[in-house]
């Protein structure tokens, strides 16, 4: 049967999300999908149970659950660079989830990541606004509580009453963490979460 090939429409979706971004002043990076447990975890200040690889060699043994310990990696590693540095990745994620045929939920997220002096929650809610109002798309930010960020500046985001992303300014002890000494914030959010609400609207 002669097909014609065609771009899949949440790879379309995710190109117009990076030239948003772009538009913004960011660059994109890309990270490897496996990481270490003191970066996705002990840095981040969190306990999560993570995906090990099994009989793997050396420390980098763990699949990701979050693009933001791979977007402090890229900042720690270049803080020779002039400041401000906003970057931002759109990569996959895995969490378990036993109703698939692997045993392991794959998923699209999105990172914008910022560090300069004077960074803070407004600016970053502020680049959220201007990204979501641009694809349209209507969200609630709720005030929460999170491990890695400030307690009063972070917050869920919310679409159809589902938190779909976090976002906020990173606490000091996990800047520490990565001996970063730039004031950072960060939002990160599912992809194919706001893909899903595009195509039904």
């Amino acid at each position: 049967a002669a097909t014609i090939g065609e771009e899949n429409p949440l790879e379309q979706f995710m190109t117009k999300c990076r030239e948003i971004l772009v538009g913004f002043g960011s660059l994109e990076i890309k990270n490897y999908h496996l990481s270490t447990l003191e970066d996705l975890n002990t840095k981040m200040q969190k306990t999560e149970k993570l995906l090990m690889l099994k009989n793997a060699l050396g420390d980098y043994n763990h699949l990701r659950n979050s693009l933001l310990p791979s977007a402090l990696k890229v900042l720690t590693e270049n803080q020779h660079h002039e400041y401000p540095q906003k970057i931002f990745e759109i990569g996959r994620t895995f969490t378990k989830n036993p109703k698939t045929d692997t045993g392991i939920q794959e998923t699209e997220h999105l990172s914008l990541t910022i560090a300069h002096e004077t960074a803070d929650y407004t600016e970053i809610r502020q680049l959220l606004d201007s990204f979501l109002s641009t694809l349209n798309i209507p969200v609630q930010i709720k005030e929460t509580t999170h491990p890695s960020f400030i307690p009063g500046r972070v917050a869920s985001i919310i679409l159809n009453n589902q938190p779909i992303g976090i976002i906020g300014e990173f606490h000091p002890q996990v800047l520490t963490n990565w001996n970063l000494f730039m004031p950072t914030i960060a939002f990160e959010i599912d992809v194919e979460k706001l893909f899903e609400y595009v195509k039904k609207r």
